[in-house]
């Protein structure tokens, strides 16, 4: 095929060469081999490109149209946009030129061919994204030849464009309506007419791409919905099912059709499974419920699916689809609900007689009591939930229930663990005395530490009061001791005055016999009363109170002090001692 093509190329077939790199890439494409397939469809483009521009020397414009566009669909292809947008642009150009040729004869059909070629340029125009162009190039066009758009029909493919505009500038969907039908209908028509119905796939593109415009600026519908299952059935019961749907969108949804779809085994009793409405508005909601049943009994249980699906348009008429489910729906030959209150009445039983057992067990019950008194609230909102229809959960909280009664059960139970938990505890309320001995120990030391702390800083003082001590008994001893040497010398005195008296003779007068006996009495008195201080002074002087001793480096108030503290520490560090000990 590359071959082919080449050849093609060579004697400058270059639309066929085109066509055949394009099979090649293809089968390349099937082999695996991207890198290749690229390379030739990059080579059919430039085909196409040569194609065109030996047309258009020409004067085909028609045909170099053409190449132009499938130029355009390879570059498309392999993602190299810019190139694309370059080729469809210039097949526009092309189809305008075509057009010229066509209307140049001035006969009617020829201008409906010439109309509808140029009506196309616009399309693709719109097809790149190039709206003011393809809108601008229409208008040019009809003012350009007014006077040869004579028939209804010619009119109409030539307002095609403008209608696209209106819809677009005014969100008129009647607009976009009309010009869409011109499109499909004439304006494809006239091209078949003019041998060039290869660019009927570019009007589509043109339609759809002011189409995606309009959704941009529509209010468009958003559908969700959701389907609401009973619970606690029995194969034998008739029971609702009901579909919810609901418009969230900003736009209408037309014609809304929804249908159930039931598994095998269900049976509509009433209602029908399938319901529409013409248009459902932004922010309203609509029901579909039907009765089923089971189809036969069965014995145990039974899943079923079901679901339901649905469609709806907007105002593009863009069609959108819709489903809620599959959700499950589970019958029992039984009452789910009745079976959850009858385990709910045994596991309250069950925690009625855990909580007896607390109490006789030699357990710390506090603890135990406050999980009972939780399993008590929680199994009043179990029979609620079971009230309210929630069983799933509810069968999950008595199944965990039971399992932590039974743990609970295990514990008061287990005499072994009892045992062991008592000697731990015993364990560790010793090893906690022994922490508290110790910080009392620490304690007191540090407080006996203090204590010898400052009697040591008052030993200065200490030893200042025992100076001060001993200059005043220095100075009494001082004092007394030349009392003493003045009671001595007063002696000496007396002694001296006594000797200078003489004795009373018979030869002396009375009178002066009697006066020298009074004197040398009273001279004896105070002999003896001075020898009596003489001997109390000296007593005095030589008291053990009085006299002197060695200056003591530490007073001895301050070492009574730290023996008594140093006893303390003893007495305390034995008695802590043995309680260590007894806790041995």
């Amino acid at each position: 095929m590359i071959e082919d093509a080449t050849k093609e190329a060579m004697t400058q077939s270059f639309t066929e060469a085109g066509k055949k790199y394009i099979q090649a890439a293809e089968a390349c494409e099937e082999k695996g081999d991207f890198a290749e397939a690229e390379n030739l469809y990059k080579q059919a483009g430039d085909s196409f490109l040569k194609a065109a521009e030996k047309y258009r020397a020409s004067k085909s414009f028609k045909i170099a149209a053409l190449n132009m566009c499938l130029a355009g669909d390879v570059y498309s292809e392999v993602g190299d946009a810019e190139n694309a947008l370059k080729a469809y642009e210039r097949a526009a150009e092309d189809l305008i030129g075509a057009s010229a040729e066509h209307l140049m004869w001035g006969e009617d059909a020829e201008t409906k061919k010439g109309t509808a070629l140029a009506m196309t340029a616009s399309m693709i125009y719109l097809m790149i994204g190039k709206d003011d162009v393809a809108f601008s190039k229409a208008r040019s066009f009809s003012s350009e030849h007014a006077s040869k758009l004579r028939f209804p029909g010619v009119v109409r493919l030539s307002q095609i464009p403008q209608l696209l505009e209106s819809s677009i500038n005014a969100m008129d969907l009647t607009a976009f309506s009309e010009a869409e039908t011109s499109a499909v209908v004439e304006l494809k028509s006239a091209l078949s007419s003019a041998n060039a119905q290869e660019f009927t796939t570019y009007v589509d593109k043109g339609v759809e791409m002011v189409r995606e415009i309009l959704r941009g600026k529509l209010k468009v519908p958003k559908i969700s919905s959701q389907i609401v299952l009973p619970v606690d059935m029995t194969f034998s019961d008739d029971f609702v099912i009901t579909a919810l749907v609901d418009n969230k969108g900003d736009g209408p949804a037309l014609r809304l059709s929804v249908e159930w779809h039931l598994d095998e085994g269900l049976t509509i009793v009433s209602g029908k499974s399938k319901k529409s409405v013409g248009s459902l508005p932004s922010g309203e909601s609509m029901e579909h419920s039907i009765t089923i049943k089971a189809s036969e009994e069965l014995m145990g249980e039974k899943d079923y699916s079901l679901l339901i699906r649905g469609s709806y348009y907007d105002d593009l008429k863009t069609e959108y689809s819709l489903q809620a489910g599959p959700g499950t729906l589970t019958l029992k030959d039984f009452k789910e609900s009745e079976k959850l209150l009858q385990d709910l009445d045994v596991t309250e039983g069950r925690a009625s007689v855990l909580d007896a057992s607390i109490d006789q067990s030699n357990y710390e019950r506090e603890p135990f009591k406050r999980v009972v008194s939780q399993l008590s609230k929680t199994l009043a909102s179990v029979r609620e939930e079971i009230g309210n229809a929630e069983l799933q959960s509810a069968k999950a909280k008595i199944a965990v229930m039971n399992e932590l009664i039974d743990t609970i059960d295990a514990i008061v139970g287990d005499s072994e663990l009892e045992s062991s938990i008592q000697t731990t505890r015993e364990s560790e309320k010793r090893v906690y005395a022994k922490e508290q001995i110790e910080m009392i120990r620490q304690a007191i030391e540090s407080n006996i530490t203090d204590e010898e702390n400052k009697i040591e800083s008052e030993i200065p003082s200490a030893l200042s009061k025992w100076d001060t001590v001993e200059a005043g008994k220095k100075r009494l001893r001082d004092s007394a001791t030349a009392s003493l040497e003045m009671a001595a010398a007063l002696v000496r005195e007396l002694n001296a005055l006594y000797n200078q008296v003489p004795h009373a003779s018979s030869t002396d007068d009375p009178e002066f016999a009697t006066v020298r006996t009074k004197i040398r009495t009273a001279l004896d008195a105070a002999k003896s009363n001075v020898s009596k201080l003489e001997t109390e002074i000296e007593g005095f002087i030589s008291h053990s109170s009085l006299l002197p001793s060695e200056r003591p480096e530490i007073p001895s108030v301050v070492n009574l002090a730290k023996d008594a503290l140093e006893s303390v520490r003893s007495e305390v560090s034995k008695t802590l001692d043995s309680k260590k000990d007894e806790l041995d």
